[in-house]
């Protein structure tokens, strides 16, 4: 007995220094796994942080300035012209503001006097990637930036992009942000992307698909840093799905429309679209106290208060006041010049002023200066006027690259003038290889693709550059502008033909005749495999109606293929 109370005892005092030291592990181990669990968090929540920084990680030169000739918005970019406005007279109402957008290209601004006439905030054009690739800071972006805020205007940005791609656009929005990171930026930070109709830009190849997704690239990557944001394009672009995927973007971002109407802001409310508009640049030719010409008139659906600095450690030094045109240096010259194509030649030396005229490759003006801005100033008829010096020539036998030679002015009967704009198909039109409906077909144009037009002849037809060869097409089939088609054609349905609208071709060859029937009509045209006409109506009599040239025609159903 003795001996078994004495290993009891033995045993349970083994058992209590077992289960205290395996407490002392318990605990130990609870410990290390809290600091490990801490040290985790830790590190997630400061990387975490760090996201936002790393997305503007790279650091940027963002003091270069560019060339004139290399600004892609010292170009023209529409024939579009807006009403008169003084922004003065303007008043808007609650829950609204009214502003302009500016560039370098106003020239030195006078911004107590913009603040003293009715204009609430400015949109600022901080900089532009350059038809070389090379990003550039607008010349007088800092100046304006400093001097509105100074004055009370509060600052919205813009950057004029020309990116290729999502990594060029990513790269416009981290130079963007580091360019304004400190200042207050009150109003959105805007992407403008402009200019791509014109075969020399280094965005007229991508597609519309590419181009939205340029925009959504540089928008998410601003909107990340806690800015507001919004995109900007012109009414009669964004609502063509060749050049934008609009639905994908305004889901996410503000939109601000251009469109110029007879009827202006606040007579007119609102522009002529359907979708979301948070902003609307109403015209090119308003008139605000302390800036000389036009300056572009904007109003926002909405206010915004004035923000706070991003990064207060970041500190912009005090810009230099820019040259008035006045005060800038031109080189005194006196030769004859020309215009290597057709040229404006205007009231100031920016795109934002009055055209006087519009020069004509081989007609003459005498060159007085040239200016560092790239402009040059110009006597015509007795006043000065202004050209982009790039557009001029000091050799008066140039030859316009986009004009045919002079042997050629006569074709197939038709007399050609020279002309230069950019066309697009009403509907669908024949290229043809001559100016007559005889002749080869080499394509076809549809609404929505532009095409270069180098002439109109005195016949109906104009000359277009398809593919780098010459071709013709009928001037009445062409618009400077994407026109609306309707959902479905005005024809009546008392002749038994169901409605239908769709493009159709010939299987091989039809005939399209005057009424439906092979024996009591005439044949207009024998429409050939690739020749595409519009078929408005099918009848359960075999018979199709078509729309050829604007003129109602018949061909057999099973003749046709819409394929």
């Amino acid at each position: 007995m003795e001996s078994e109370e004495g290993f009891s005892m033995y045993y349970n005092k083994y058992q209590s220094k077992s289960t205290h030291f395996n407490s002392k592990k318990v605990i130990l181990f609870c410990i290390i796994a809290i600091v490990i669990v801490i040290g985790v968090m830790s590190l997630f929540v400061l990387l975490k942080g760090n996201d936002k920084k790393s997305e503007i990680s790279t650091i940027f030169d963002t003091t270069l300035l560019g060339d004139a000739s290399i600004d892609p918005e010292n170009k023209e970019m529409t024939d579009e012209e807006g009403v008169n406005v003084k922004a003065s007279d303007v008043s808007v109402e609650k829950g609204r503001s009214h502003g302009i957008d500016v560039s370098q290209w106003q020239g030195k601004i006078d911004w107590e006097k913009v603040k003293n006439s009715n204009i609430d905030f400015a949109f600022i054009r901080i900089g532009y990637r350059g038809d070389n690739g090379i990003l550039y800071k607008d010349e007088h972006a800092d100046y304006n930036i400093q001097q509105a805020q100074k004055a009370g205007v509060l600052v919205g940005v813009y950057f004029f992009s020309t990116a290729l791609n999502e990594s060029e656009a990513m790269e416009e929005a981290q130079w963007t942000l580091q360019a304004i990171e400190g200042y207050k930026i009150s109003y959105p930070v805007v992407y403008d992307c402009e200019g791509y109709k014109n075969i020399d830009s280094r965005t007229y190849h991508l597609t519309a698909q590419e181009r939205t997704n340029n925009a959504l690239a540089f928008l998410k990557t601003i909107a990340a840093q806690d800015y507001d944001t919004m995109f900007y394009g012109s009414l009669n672009d964004i609502q063509n799905t060749h050049y934008w995927n609009l639905s994908q973007i305004e889901t996410k971002y503000k939109i601000w429309i251009a469109q110029y109407a007879s009827v202006s802001y606040p007579q007119k409310d609102k522009p002529d679209y359907n979708g979301q508009c948070q902003a609307w640049q109403y015209t090119n030719k308003g008139s605000v106290n302390g800036i000389s010409g036009n300056v572009d008139m904007v109003v926002c659906y909405f206010v915004n208060e004035e923000a706070t600095v991003k990064n207060k450690k970041a500190t912009p030094a005090t810009a230099a006041a820019p040259l008035t045109e006045e005060e800038k240096k031109y080189t005194s010259v006196n030769e004859k010049v020309t215009a290597k194509d057709l040229t404006n030649l205007r009231k100031a030396a920016t795109t934002k002023s009055d055209i006087v005229v519009a020069l004509k490759n081989g007609e003459t003006v005498t060159r007085i200066g040239i200016g560092t801005n790239g402009w040059s100033q110009l006597k015509y008829n007795n006043q000065i006027v202004y050209a982009i010096s790039s557009y001029l020539t000091t050799d008066l036998s140039y030859q316009s690259t986009s004009v045919e030679s002079v042997q050629e002015d006569v074709v197939a009967g038709n007399t050609f003038e020279a002309k230069k704009d950019k066309v697009t198909a009403k509907d669908v039109v024949n290229l043809r290889s001559l100016p007559t409906t005889d002749s080869d077909i080499v394509g076809t144009l549809e609404s929505g693709d532009f095409l270069e037009r180098t002439a109109i002849s005195n016949k109906g037809w104009s000359r277009l550059i398809y593919k780098g060869q010459t071709v013709y097409a009928v001037t009445s089939y062409l618009s400077h502008e994407v026109v609306a088609q309707p959902e479905t054609p005005t024809v009546s349905q008392s002749d038994g033909f169901a409605i239908v609208n769709e493009q159709v071709t010939a299987k091989d060859e039809t005939n399209l005749r005057s009424y439906p029937s092979t024996t009591d009509s005439e044949i207009v045209y024998t429409l050939k495999h690739g020749e595409y006409v519009k078929r408005i109506g099918i009848h359960s009599n075999g018979w199709s109606k078509l729309d050829y040239n604007g003129q109602i025609v018949y061909a057999i159903s099973s003749y046709l293929t819409n394929e």
